[in-house]
């Protein structure tokens, strides 16, 4: 009996255990959530800042000065500090995106970062303050003509003076890309690597794709369109680079442009490419050829071909047993 009587207490004392457990667990996980948040509002009120012009592209010449303004914008609730870094660049991959190398590498082809100077080594920014930071781009006697390509770099911590450059990372920094132009023996040579699409097009948009090489010595906007006509007057053309992204020397940039017609359109069509690029606006030529089979088209005409047949087989049938 006494066995009996204690059980009740020891389950009431158990079950109490569970119920204090529960809610310590509930009071934690909500302490970790919001010191979590809390985390990530920290981490993201250090970023924020914006810059104008993000892009610069100037015609320049040998042994003059250029003074340039770039604007950084706080539009945060806190206190920002920047320091200013200067690094070259040049292009990584298709997609046109650059990839950053330090003034101190030899990479005298097309760099530009030795060149830019000023005074300020950091920038103080009080909340949704607008801040003007000045330098000047000082080309030599002797620059080689064509593009040079150089970023001014803001970044929230200080360089380091035992690391290199090139392991600061960028996810901490905003940046103004400058695009030079240097008067004297220019190249500019494009050449059309590729005019591609799919042969077959189950459905719509149908993307093309083209890739450009820069084979000169100086940067350039390629521009133009694509004309496409079908089977039955279909005409239509759609832009190609309508970002106006430059294509760099000694790389190769890919755009890709999308086809969506308003209308239902079935058949065999031709897309014709005609791109212009630099100053004295040569031109690239490609032509493909593609199907639209809509995957409802290719239904009806499967059915309507089982139709045919089942109707040739019911009349051979039909005729075999009148002759019989």
């Amino acid at each position: 009996m006494k066995n009996d009587s204690a059980c009740p207490q020891c389950l009431a004392i158990a079950h109490g255990r569970r119920v204090k457990f529960k809610i310590f667990t509930i009071f934690f996980g909500l302490f970790f959530l919001l010191s979590f948040f809390q985390f990530a509002s920290a981490q993201v009120s250090g970023e924020g800042l914006t810059i104008s012009p993000p892009i610069l592209e100037l015609e320049t010449k040998p042994g003059e000065t250029y003074n340039q303004t770039i604007k950084i914008t706080n539009p945060t609730n806190n206190l920002i500090e920047v320091y200013p870094q200067v690094m070259n660049f040049r292009a990584s991959g298709e997609g046109g995106e650059p990839a950053f190398y330090p003034a101190t590498e030899e990479e005298a082809k097309f760099s530009l970062a030795q060149w830019i100077k000023f005074n300020q080594s950091k920038v103080a920014l009080t909340p949704n303050q607008v801040v003007e930071f000045n330098y000047s781009i000082e080309v030599p006697a002797d620059a080689e003509a064509g593009g040079h390509y150089g970023v001014i770099f803001f970044a929230t911590q200080p360089p380091k003076a035992e690391e290199n450059q090139n392991q600061i990372s960028i996810s901490s920094m905003i940046g103004s890309l400058i695009l030079a132009k240097i008067p004297g023996t220019i190249i500019e040579k494009g050449f059309l690597e590729s005019f591609k699409a799919n042969r077959i097009y189950l459905k719509l948009p149908a993307t093309f794709e083209v890739r450009i090489s820069n084979l000169g010595n100086v940067h350039f906007k390629p521009k133009g369109n694509i004309t496409i006509k079908g089977m039955f007057g279909i005409d239509d053309k759609i832009i190609v680079n309508q970002a106006k992204g430059n294509v760099l020397p000694d790389s190769i940039r890919k755009f890709e442009e999308k086809w969506q017609p308003q209308k239902i359109i079935i058949g065999r069509y031709t897309a014709d490419l005609r791109v212009v690029y630099g100053e004295s606006e040569k031109t690239l030529d490609g032509q493909i050829v593609f199907w639209v089979l809509p995957l409802w088209f290719l239904l009806a005409l499967g059915g309507l071909i089982i139709s045919i047949v089942v109707l040739i087989l019911y009349l051979k049938r039909r005729k075999a047993r009148r002759y019989y």
